[in-house]
């Protein structure tokens, strides 16, 4: 988990996890397949989230949407409540930075890291579109071992980017930033877990 979870350094941390177990390994293999999914599909993240707050689109290397899984390198443009961020027309920005899948005889793992980062619509502007430093990081992981699965959101190193040009993106970011620090982000990635788990609790 260490390598695959950023250190925690500095700034806010922040955990949600759910876990499912289930009769037999061969409903738990299935379960995680189903999970994998999910989470891949990015633009469907808001479905899975019964009180949907922030809007998912996944988009390619130069900010034009696409429907598809994720992939490492891909860009994720964030539509979520509040004031948006100027500069960017309103929306922020992660990259996916990090996939992993590795299966071994003792467990199964899927994760994906993401990285606030420059909005890929305007190259010429080298400012972290997110309120939110670039040092920051959200990883999903999902974990089987057996007949049981661990879904599990991990913030790291949150600070607050008010290290723009523009003021009013720092103004901007502040007020967000200190919302998503106090606990307003919280509810966000433990409904989106907890949506994943409850798809697999259904089958």
């Amino acid at each position: 988990m260490k390598n695959i979870i950023p250190e925690q350094k500095e700034g806010k941390q922040l955990d949600c996890f759910e876990t499912v177990d289930f009769e037999s390994t061969a409903l738990a293999d299935s379960a995680f397949d189903t999970v994998c999914y999910d989470l891949s599909r990015v633009n469907h993240w808001y479905e899975l989230a019964e009180i949907p707050a922030t809007t998912f689109q996944l988009t390619d290397h130069s900010g034009v949407s696409i429907d598809r899984p994720l992939a490492i390198h891909d860009y994720i443009r964030l539509d979520i409540p509040g004031p948006g961020l100027p500069s960017s027309e309103g929306y922020d920005w992660v990259n996916v930075v990090n996939v992993i899948h590795d299966v071994t005889p003792d467990y199964k793992l899927y994760a994906l890291t993401l990285k606030p980062c420059p909005d890929p619509q305007h190259p010429e502007n080298k400012d972290t579109a997110h309120f939110f430093e670039g040092v920051s990081s959200s990883t999903f992981l999902v974990e089987q071992r057996r007949n049981s699965i661990l879904i599990q959101y991990a913030g790291r190193n949150e600070i607050i980017n008010v290290e723009n040009h523009s003021l009013a993106d720092n103004i901007r970011n502040l007020i967000i930033g200190l919302a998503a620090k106090i606990g307003a982000s919280y509810p966000q990635w433990k409904l989106l877990v907890k949506g994943l788990a409850d798809r697999i609790r259904d089958k």
